[in-house]
């Protein structure tokens, strides 16, 4: 991607920042190490700050601190090569269109482990070693909305990992998802976010935290994050979806809410008596993992779940997890392979129905524009009948004037005048004049 190439795509979303005027990672890279970035913000109607954020979504190198000041005097460093896309990167941005970013941050450093003032002794600053999608998410699960009979949490935010658990499955859940991320990017699998756009070709599995699962019941759905986590085995994305298994417990309506019955005391269950204390069965939290792999493409249908049969199970089971996603891949690249083969030909069919479409419909509007032709002519010339008629009478009537006595002819020419008068002037070339012949319509 050469600058002049890069520069052109900047006057067109400056001149329509409405439009979808895509950037693409070359093009941002040539951009920003071309002039600063408040300079191409500006041009853009964004902030600096919002282009960082693009640069560091799509892994584009930007200048650092003080880079063209040193640029100036010769003295800036030589700019890092623009590294290769990833499976899974996101790889143009719109001028418009929202953007994200997970990468990890440094975690504050707790006030017992910072230096003490005056002392030579300084620590190395703390930061989290929890895989970028897990790292300090804890906070913004516990941000949730009330909690449902199913105990699931449900966060306002919804730019979160793809895990779907109780407060107290939480930290286990967040533990045994770091645990499988790390150990499937150590096996050279990337483990990220669906890009911002993966909606178009990629969709979420369903969740059924139900155990067991009943049949022609009411259910509603637990929380659903913004965007798909996905593993790629290559270059075959596999989603990924921890939740906790409910299931179905007895509970006693106890004080405008229920308990569940297992949980009493042996005075409990003596006190709260039924009609007053009424039973029911509710799915609620079991604490036991269970971790979902699907396709996220919709053309192939592929789940499988690793359930825990008791809590704490789920990290025991990672390294077979990690195997059998491995064996998964290469039959799902032969799977998708042969779903985009079948997509592209019925695209191609569609395409070829379209244009037979198209043409009978073109055919129909000529026949039609052709008839309709023909009929505005006839009337035309029906029109020019008319008015020929019409001359032919009222000359004669003129004639017809010279042949009567003289009381009766001015009153025949009072009337043949007022008769002249009602029809008016016929003007038959005014039809042919707004005429249209079927090349015309």
């Amino acid at each position: 991607m050469t600058e002049s190439a890069a520069e052109s795509a900047l006057p067109q979303a400056r001149d329509a920042p409405n439009a979808a005027v895509p950037l693409s990672r070359e093009q941002l890279y040539e951009l920003v190490w071309k002039e600063p970035m408040l300079h191409i913000a500006e041009r853009l109607g964004v902030s600096s700050s919002y282009m960082a954020r693009v640069c560091t979504e799509l892994r584009v190198p930007r200048p650092p601190r003080g880079y063209w000041a040193q640029l100036e005097v010769g003295e800036a460093q030589e700019r890092p090569s623009l590294p290769p896309a990833l499976p899974g990167d996101v790889e143009s941005w719109t001028v418009g269109s929202t953007i994200g970013t997970h990468r990890p941050r440094a975690v504050a450093v707790p006030e017992s482990d910072k230096s003490v003032p005056g002392s030579r002794l300084r620590r190395k600053p703390v930061r989290d070693t929890s895989h970028e999608l897990v790292a300090g998410v804890r906070p913004f699960f516990l941000k949730t909305r009330s909690s449902h009979e199913d105990g699931l949490l449900r966060p306002f935010k919804r730019m979160l990992v793809d895990i779907v658990v109780s407060e107290a499955a939480l930290d286990g859940a967040l533990d045994a998802a770091n645990q499988l991320f790390q150990k499937l990017e150590a096996k050279g699998h990337r483990v990220t976010f669906a890009p911002p756009n993966a909606y178009q070709h990629m969709q979420r599995a369903e969740v059924d935290t139900r155990e067991p699962t009943p049949k022609g019941t009411y259910y509603e759905r637990p929380w659903v994050p913004d965007r798909l986590t996905l593993v790629y085995i290559g270059a075959v994305p596999i989603g990924l979806t921890l939740f906790e298994v409910t299931e179905n417990v007895e509970m006693v309506y106890v004080d405008r809410g229920y308990l569940p019955v297992r949980s009493l005391s042996p005075a409990q269950m003596r006190r709260y008596k039924e009609p007053v204390h009424w039973r029911t069965h509710r799915y609620r939290a079991s604490g036991r993992l269970c971790l979902q792999a699907y396709s996220p493409r919709s053309r192939v249908p592929w789940t499988k779940q690793w359930c825990e049969r008791k809590p704490g199970e789920l990290v025991g089971m990672i390294s077979q997890v990690v195997r059998e996603l491995e064996s998964a891949g290469p039959e799902l690249a032969t799977r998708n392979a042969e779903a985009d083969r079948k997509a592209e030909a019925e695209r191609i069919a569609r395409e070829a129905q379209w244009k037979r479409q198209r043409e009978e419909a073109e055919r129909a509007r000529r026949a039609q524009a052709r008839q309709d032709a023909r009929k505005d002519l006839l009337g035309a010339i029906a029109a020019w009948n008319e008015a020929q008629g019409i001359r032919s009478y009222f000359d004669a009537m003129e004639g017809a004037l010279a042949g009567l006595d003289e009381t009766e002819r001015p009153l025949v020419a009072d009337r043949l005048e007022k008769a002249r008068a009602l029809i008016g002037e016929p003007d038959p070339l005014a039809l042919l004049r707004r005429w249209r012949s079927p090349e015309e319509r």
